[in-house]
Formats: structure tokens, C-alpha cells, sequence
């Protein structure tokens, strides 16, 4: 007899059933943000949505976000690896 699926296997089943497990990891970005980009960014940033793939990112000032402009391959880039996949194409700093 198979052992039963888990409730966390369940679920994953089920996001993959309804396409709904893309959505979902994209949306897990805007809660690890702080994590990813560090205690500085984190301090003049907020994650505000995402539409297909881009994750748009509110910035305190012109300044950093020139910066971030600069930065925006490599936090794409780590935001990727605590994702599944590639969740996250673009970062639009507004």
C-alpha cells in the first residue's frame, strides 16, 4: 500500500493541478525581499506587486534608486535562488 501524501504535498499537487503554483512562488518574493537585498536596501524600499514576472519595488530616493538600477541583475539573481525557478524576470524601481 503507497504511504499517504502529506498535507504539504497535497497542496503543491494541488497549485500544480489548478496553475496556480507559478502565481503564488512570484508572490512569496515580495515577503522574502527584505531577506534577500539586506537591512540597507530593505530600509529605503517596498515591494508593492507583481504583474507577469516583474516585481515593482518602491524606492525612497533618486539616488538609491540609480543605485539599485545597477544592482537590479544580481538581486534578480538571488531572489531566483530562494525562489522556484526564475519567478522573476525584471524589478521596475519607481
Amino acid at each position: 500500500m503507497p504511504r499517504p501524501k502529506t498535507l504539504g504535498e497535497a497542496l503543491l499537487e494541488a497549485f500544480r493541478h489548478f496553475e496556480i503554483e507559478k502565481p503564488i512562488e512570484q508572490h512569496r518574493a515580495l515577503y522574502l525581499w527584505d531577506n534577500v537585498v539586506g537591512d540597507q536596501i530593505a530600509r529605503v524600499t517596498t515591494p508593492q506587486k507583481i504583474e507577469k514576472n516583474v516585481l515593482f519595488v518602491a524606492v525612497d530616493s533618486p539616488v538609491w534608486r540609480n543605485e539599485l538600477i545597477f544592482l537590479k541583475r544580481n538581486i534578480i539573481r538571488d531572489l531566483n535562488q530562494v525562489l522556484t525557478g526564475n519567478a522573476i524576470k525584471d524589478i521596475k524601481f519607481t
